[in-house]
């Protein structure tokens, strides 16, 4: 069910920081480091909340930088190559307590999830679901979880953002609400064009959030999604 009218106005940003197979060198790890502590760094100065996907949330030096920060959440970011088809619902459950512990609120997927996996994530309280990106954007609401496809990429080689992010909304007039994702390994990996995307995909946020639109993490968002559909109902 597409529930993107439901909540206006609002930003989500969402950072991956996960290294692919062919990215597990010591020095992409370092580079990953680096910029998961710039970007938090900048988060932090210009005071808006985000959503960072780790494959070990609250395990690490980068889960223990983001846990100094308290607007900022930290999800399950589930491998690429993981096939959530072999998970039953209580093989899920345990996965993600293994992996995040009891506190986990969100996660990030690359794959579309069955009803009995969207049911033990609901048990194990999980909110919110990020995809990477289909053909849908925005949110909905699949087995009763808020489903958040990214409608902002960056970086993004094609589009620069300082070309593109402001003439896409209209900042005096109401609109659904957006999911920003940015690839830290791209921004690691992609030299200085990419570091330059990501700070300005942040001031873009906090221009949208000067402007009067609200910027959230994705367990608040679903919150609030939450309220709004038993409120409509």
């Amino acid at each position: 069910m597409r529930l993107g009218g439901m909540l206006t106005n609002r930003l989500v940003i969402t950072i991956d920081l996960q290294l692919s197979a062919s990215s597990l060198q010591l020095a992409q790890h370092r580079r990953l480091h680096d910029v998961a502590r710039t970007l938090i760094d900048y988060l932090a100065e210009r005071q808006l909340p985000a959503t960072f996907g780790l494959s070990r949330p609250g395990y690490g030096q980068i889960a223990d930088w983001i846990a100094t920060q308290p607007q900022l959440e930290t999800a399950l970011l589930m491998q690429p190559s993981s096939d959530w088809r072999q998970w039953g619902g209580k093989g899920l459950l345990d996965e993600v307590r293994r992996l995040a512990g009891r506190s986990v609120r969100s996660v990030f997927t690359h794959a579309p999830l069955q009803q009995r996996q969207s049911c033990a994530l609901r048990s194990a309280g999980v909110l919110a679901i990020r995809s990477s990106g289909g053909a849908l954007q925005g949110m909905s609401q699949q087995h009763g979880l808020a489903l958040f496809e990214p409608s902002i990429q960056a970086p993004k080689l094609l589009s620069r953002l300082t070309q593109w992010l402001p003439q896409r909304f209209d900042f005096a007039k109401p609109g659904p609400a957006q999911v920003m994702r940015i690839c830290g390994e791209t921004v690691a990996n992609s030299g200085p064009w990419a570091a330059d995307q990501a700070i300005r995909a942040i001031d873009f946020a906090a221009r949208f959030r000067d402007q009067g639109g609200s910027v959230e993490t994705l367990a608040t968002c679903a919150h609030q999604l939450a309220q709004a559909t038993a409120k409509a109902a």
